[in-house]
């Protein structure tokens, strides 16, 4: 069982064994760092520009529904349909981000054992 019953919906998704695997997976901050990383950069990483590297505009999200959306065999997308997927990827970005979050926040709840009084002494 764990803490924070109300945020953590741990307690309905996994088993004890997936539990534990989390929390290990939790406390290794340099893993759980680059799969979040990892995670996060297809969202908002992808086509910015680095020093050295060659870059490649159209691997970003936002400027690739754009870039479609003026190309001659693009999908025509008005503005409003635009500003729909932009807000889309800004709450699946914030999404991740919370479920990272929540699970940084894990603990598990060391379960107290009822002493067996025996009425028979």
């Amino acid at each position: 069982m764990l803490k924070n019953m109300n945020k953590d919906i741990s307690n309905q998704i996994l088993n004890e064994i997936e539990t534990d695997r989390v929390l290990a997976f939790k406390n290794d901050p340099v893993a759980f760092n680059a799969v979040k990383k990892y995670v996060l950069a297809v969202a908002y990483k992808h086509g910015v520009v680095r020093p050295g590297e060659e870059h490649i505009g159209n691997v970003n999200f936002a400027l690739n529904l754009a870039g479609s959306a003026i190309h001659p065999n693009g999908v025509a997308r008005s503005d409003a349909e635009l500003g729909q997927s932009l807000r889309a990827l800004a709450y699946a970005v914030q999404l991740v981000e919370s479920g990272f979050k929540e699970m940084s926040e894990m603990e598990k709840l060391e379960v107290e054992k009822e002493e067996v009084i025996n009425k028979a002494e």
